[in-house]
């Protein structure tokens, strides 16, 4: 069976809440660990909303039921580049560094939720399993492309593969 755009999207909210756990445990002395990883993790969530928005959010969009779910969902993409922006602009040895991840997890997290619960359950029910597929074989190659244009890969960045 084929990977539907939902199971796709999961797995990279899965490889997320990895990196997110490992920098919320992070400590100043950390740096390094947090210098490597939090711009990986920083690119790779931008990568998946660029793909989420460029396949599935658009068929969503078009249909009554979840355009209202799919316009919040993409207003919190906007809210949470800014936080990944002002997390970005903070040395990483500060000591606002750390308090800064948890509000952008907090967001994060229950967008994660939604998406996972609220909308990608209530998607086959709403569009037809040639669109669902489609999504999926685009989602897919739009973020490889998006991997390739900024020099990432999935998984997880070398910092976290050496603990």
């Amino acid at each position: 069976m084929a990977t539907t755009v939902g199971e796709f999207i999961k797995r990279d909210h899965d490889d997320f809440r990895l990196m997110f756990e490992r920098l919320m445990e992070s400590t100043v002395d950390e740096k390094a660990l947090r210098g490597d990883v939090y711009p990986f993790l920083k690119e790779r969530i931008h990568a998946h909303h660029v793909a989420e928005e460029a396949t599935i959010f658009p068929q969503m969009e078009k249909n009554d039921a979840l355009r209202p779910a799919t316009l919040v969902l993409i207003e919190e993409h906007r809210g949470m580049d800014m936080l990944a922006r002002d997390l970005a602009g903070t040395s990483t040895d500060s000591r606002l560094w750390r308090p800064r991840v948890f509000p952008f997890y907090d967001v994060i997290s229950r967008h994660w939720e939604r998406e996972e619960t609220d909308v990608f359950l209530h998607a086959p029910l709403h569009l037809s399993p040639e669109t669902l597929d489609e999504a999926a074989g685009t989602f897919e190659q739009v973020l490889e492309q998006q991997w390739t244009n900024n020099g990432l890969h999935g998984g997880m960045p070398p910092a976290m593969r050496r603990r």
